[in-house]
């Protein structure tokens, strides 16, 4: 289950992005400072959304390379030993603390890239971040990354609970 939220908050940044993508596309002119004639071109909207699917990117492939972790791991059936399932739940902690926070930063940072006008109602880009955080609080990630840290100083893997 914690697999899946890790992939359910990298999908809430991706349709946080995507939402973005359609506003900034459309919009017409830039800021009047912008060297840019088209609001897209503009170089800081440009930095900005590079540097938010670069992060996207970057956890999807953590992701993907879990999901296909969890695989092998569950065709061991029995076989499955507690430090193999230690070590599967401290890098599903690791994909949490990572897909969350890009999560929240990007459903966060957005209306930087897509401006004032984003926030009315009509666009919805706050539910993004209302989806993000309300997810990333009833699991605190914050306990995702003592776990992280706890295995990594110490070697000690998270016990066994509907948390891990």
């Amino acid at each position: 289950m914690q697999l899946a939220f890790g992939h359910l908050y990298l999908g809430i940044a991706e349709g946080a992005l995507a939402a973005a993508r359609e506003i900034i596309t459309k919009r017409r002119g830039s800021w009047f400072r912008s060297p840019a004639e088209r609001y897209r071109n503009d170089p800081f909207v440009l930095r900005l959304v590079g540097e938010l699917d670069a992060r996207n990117a970057a956890v999807a492939a953590l992701a993907e390379r879990l999901a296909a972790r969890f695989d092998e791991v569950v065709a061991l059936g029995s076989g499955v030993t507690a430090e193999a399932r230690g070590e599967f739940a401290v890098a599903v902690a690791r994909l949490k603390v990572a897909s969350s926070e890009a999560a929240t930063d990007l459903a966060h940072r957005v209306f930087e890239a897509t401006g004032s006008s984003s926030t009315a109602s009509s666009h919805g880009l706050d539910r993004y971040w209302r989806n993000i955080r309300t997810h990333s609080l009833h699991d605190p990630v914050d306990y995702k990354k003592l776990e992280v840290g706890d295995f990594y100083l110490n070697g000690t893997p998270p016990p066994p609970t509907l948390y891990t």
